[in-house]
């Protein structure tokens, strides 16, 4: 009785109340990943790195966790670096991920978090302070250089670079060798030659990956702009865990 009227007062404002339940698909992402990642000690690729943002949520939901860490951009680099170098099982890598190996120019903004290999476009920010040439690799060499046999969380964040990242894992992922994907998908007009939603979509969809859910999204003069969205593999998508921990 007392919610009931609490309710009514904060809905007389304009507001609601609700209960919040994080362990609901489609709250918390990581949350969501552990729910399909069952590996003791999964491996996580983080495309995109910046200056270690995901790195920490990736450690504190994931503390056992193998983490390979990518920037192309070598200011944002030295942050990284000076952010995380102290981290175990952390490796940090000063190149990008795509489609070929091959040198190409990175587009640094004065805000680091829109450098990108697209220019921007009508819905981007910032300014492109230098032009650096950066190397890029591809998942598959790399997986096959390092030995690394599975991975079991890709994190691709590339500033509209995503697909060209899933083009260089295509050998991977064939080999049902990725179990889960997170990436941000951009709906705007943010750069420029930026490959649509549903290009990205096929590509998933087309080698036996299924949609979580999105999460954050963000608006634009009142139009869906980005978000992050999380899909897992066909062949993991069955063994999720429940809130005692027993895989269902």
């Amino acid at each position: 009785m007392i919610f009931k009227n609490i309710r009514q007062i904060v809905r007389s404002l304009g507001f609601d109340v609700v209960r919040y339940d994080k362990c609901q698909t489609g709250k918390d992402p990581f949350i969501d990943m552990s729910k399909f990642v069952h590996e003791e000690c999964p491996v996580i690729f983080d495309v995109g790195a910046n200056i270690g943002q995901s790195i920490r949520k990736f450690r504190a939901q994931f503390p056992t966790a193998t983490i390979h860490s990518f920037e192309p951009s070598p200011t944002t680099f030295e942050i990284l670096r000076n952010n995380n170098s102290n981290l175990s099982d952390v490796h940090l890598w000063n190149c990008a991920m795509g489609a070929f190996p091959q040198e190409m120019t990175f587009l640094e903004n004065s805000h680091s978090e829109m450098s990108s290999f697209l220019p921007l476009s009508e819905f981007g920010w910032g300014n492109i302070e230098k032009e650096t040439l950066v190397e890029v690799m591809t998942i598959d060499q790399f997986c096959i250089d390092m030995n690394i046999n599975r991975i079991d969380i890709l994190k691709s964040d590339t500033q509209g670079f995503d697909l060209e990242v899933l083009l260089g894992a295509e050998r991977t992922i064939r080999s049902n060798k990725i179990g889960v994907i997170y990436f941000e998908p951009i709906f705007s007009d943010m750069y420029k030659d930026l490959p649509s939603f549903d290009k990205v979509y096929s590509f998933l969809i087309k080698h036996d990956f299924l949609l979580v859910s999105f999460y954050d999204i963000h608006y634009q003069k009142h139009l869906a702009s980005w978000a992050d969205a999380l899909f897992v593999h066909k062949s993991v998508s069955n063994n999720i865990i429940n809130r005692e921990g027993l895989v269902l």
